[in-house]
């Protein structure tokens, strides 16, 4: 049990609502901010709106309403109640968003297990939250511990066919934990963030400028188990607007200029690296849209002014972490002008509910200027960390000025003169990758852990024109040689999600050590774009080089890749993983490859054949057979 917080029943919140909305007048009281009662507020003011689009399947409020009532009655007929840990491990199916609200119904907290994560890494987190049951679409699938008390996604169904579909009452409150999301820690071991429901549902009263409503539809892209997704889910759910799931994994740009030509997409929730690829290579596809909500990183000011120019969009430069709900400030850019020509944009104000304050070591405000530790407080402050109270101790503190309980972020900021928030950079070893906040001495310690490797660091570096970071591991080996890249890729990929994977190694004769005899991090640098072009423009041609092209096409596949990723002293054997590419890389090669050669490449052709020769390989062969079929019909 997390809490036995005391609240109003759904049925009794949403009636008195309704209530006050049918006198014409606003609410005396706000409903609870239980993300149950709120849904169940949006099912009766838009039950026959669509709230999922998913291919051919519409699903209307009242249609998913019921058929996760009937999952939560079978769910609590197996025993499941109120503050019980549910594991869900699924793929985007219109069934895993009836899945989660099963849960919250049931009185559940929702575990998420993202189905691309490896097994390993997935087996931790199920011994630290120790959910019964496994949701899953095939226990097969999951650790081999965890499948004795797995509950198939058709078994599910099946078992809750003809059950009562009215919306049953678990007395869930908001301090109840509604989500329990794994973080990297610092020592290795994950970190379960306990997301209140108030944290969530506070973005049904209180979604500040984001004015959302039936009429929209909002992309699904980022993982399950990813704070982002949550934001994507209930910023739709708690408004009446229409989810559209992107397919499983980063959404390539075909689909997403899909989604908003075809499946009428009004606001995009993207990544900063996957909204600048967007802007390079599919721009016109913002023209439609109403709302882009940017997350991840510190956005690139060039895209930035670029997509302005195309659309009338507003485009919200957001922030957020997983301690407090995801999104806790939004800066508004509706014109290019709104981007300062010193390239700084700020993450602006909090959104209702939501404090933010700069604060000095000693816990006082810091003046205009001045940098400090950023702070958040109110509603959306998590509940701490499940089962680590020294470390929930460490991050979680009271406000100097109130009761109220303020998440040290560990980002450090400044106030401009406007007020505004301006993100400074970070404090401690955190950094954020493609969206997702990695620790990097975690990934140090899986480096180190390694046969062959015998010491490593990881440290982040900031691309000189995107401003994205990529983590860079430095190691030496036992016999002095070393490893191959590829085989590094492989053997952590096996132990960590793709975003905590380095996408580039470079083996040291020994580390660098300061006068205190530990790794110096500041002697671990790589070479600049600009002086690598310049080293290779002076070089003469390299053994690399000189390799004659097994297939015409080779050249045309290289070209693309060193321009996407940098790697001017790229070979057609070196694997894309291990010399610097990730999988915003490849969204943007796969798109750029299919514009040329006219034939469907996906992200997944370019992570499955992961050299230059491989893929110009696989793209001769599909275009071969194209040209095979096509005669044929002809």
């Amino acid at each position: 049990m997390e809490s036995n917080s005391p609240s109003l029943s759904t049925e009794e919140s949403t009636e008195k609502l309704e209530a006050a909305l049918r006198a014409g007048s606003p609410p005396t009281q706000d409903p609870p901010l239980v993300l149950t009662t709120l849904f169940a507020r949006t099912v009766r003011l838009h039950g026959g709106a669509v709230a999922l689009a998913d291919g051919a399947e519409r699903f209307t409020y009242d249609r998913l309403n019921r058929r996760a009532n009937r999952m939560a009655r079978h769910l609590q007929g197996r025993g499941v109640g109120r503050g019980d840990r549910v594991g869900v491990h699924m793929h985007r199916s219109p069934d895993l968003y009836a899945v989660i609200l099963a849960v919250l119904k049931a009185g559940g907290c929702v575990v998420p297990l993202d189905p691309a994560h490896p097994t390993q890494y997935l087996a931790r987190i199920l011994r630290e939250a120790r959910p019964s049951p496994v949701i899953c679409d095939d226990p097969d699938d999951l650790p081999s511990e965890a499948r004795a008390g797995a509950l198939s996604r058709d078994d599910l169904v099946r078992g809750s066919e003809g059950l009562p579909d009215g919306d049953p009452d678990p007395g869930t409150g908001p301090e109840d934990t509604a989500f329990l999301m794994y973080t990297s820690g610092s020592t290795g071991r994950p970190k379960g963030v306990r997301i209140a429901h108030r944290g969530l549902a506070r973005l049904g009263p209180h979604s500040g400028p984001l004015d959302i409503g039936p009429p929209d539809g909002l992309t699904q892209s980022a993982a399950f188990s990813f704070a982002a997704s949550t934001i994507e889910i209930w910023l739709a759910f708690l408004h009446g607007a229409t989810l559209l799931p992107m397919p499983p994994g980063l959404p390539s740009l075909p689909v997403l200029r899909e989604a908003v030509e075809e499946r009428g997409a009004t606001v995009l929730s993207l990544p900063c690296g996957l909204f600048n690829a967007l802007v390079d290579q599919e721009p016109e596809c913002l023209r439609s849209v109403r709302i882009v909500l940017l997350s991840g990183d510190f956005p690139s000011p060039d895209h930035l002014r670029r997509a302005l120019a195309h659309t009338d969009a507003v485009v919200y430069n957001g922030y957020g972490c997983t301690e407090n709900s995801s999104i806790t400030a939004l800066h508004p850019l509706t014109s290019p002008d709104d981007v300062d020509g010193t390239g700084v944009v700020p993450i602006g104000r909090p959104l209702p509910t939501v404090t933010l304050e700069v604060y000095d070591p000693s816990m006082r405000p810091c003046d205009a200027g001045e940098v400090g530790e950023l702070c958040v407080g109110g509603a959306g402050v998590a509940l701490g960390y499940a089962d680590q109270p020294e470390l929930t101790a460490e991050k979680f503190t009271r406000d100097p000025d109130g009761d109220g309980l303020l998440y040290r972020t560990g980002d450090l900021a400044r106030r401009n003169d406007n007020g505004d928030i301006v993100l400074v950079g970070r404090g401690d070893s955190m950094v954020k990758i493609r969206g997702f906040r990695v620790e990097t001495s975690a990934v140090t310690l899986a480096v180190r852990a390694l046969d062959g490797v015998a010491d490593a660091a990881v440290k982040a570096f900031e691309d000189e024109d995107t401003h994205e970071k990529r983590l860079v591991a430095f190691y030496t080996t036992g016999d002095g040689c070393p490893a191959d890249p590829a085989d590094l890729v492989r053997r952590l990929s096996a132990d960590l999600p793709s975003h905590m994977v380095p996408s580039a190694f470079r083996h040291l004769e020994k580390m660098p050590t300061n006068v205190n005899g530990k790794i110096d991090r500041t002697a671990l640098t790589v070479e600049s774009r600009k002086n690598r072009k310049i080293r290779n423009n002076r070089n003469e041609k390299s053994e690399k080089g000189e390799k004659t092209m097994q297939n015409p096409l080779e050249a045309v596949v290289l070209q693309s890749w060193i321009e996407i990723s940098g790697m001017d002293d790229f070979s057609t054997t070196d694997s894309f993983l291990g010399h610097g590419g990730n999988s915003l890389h490849f969204v943007q090669l796969a798109s750029r490859l299919q514009k040329i050669f006219g034939i469907e490449i996906t992200t997944e052709s370019v992570f499955r054949h992961g050299t230059v020769e491989q893929l110009a390989r696989f793209i001769e062969e599909s275009r071969d057979q194209a040209a095979t079929t096509s005669s044929s019909h002809g």
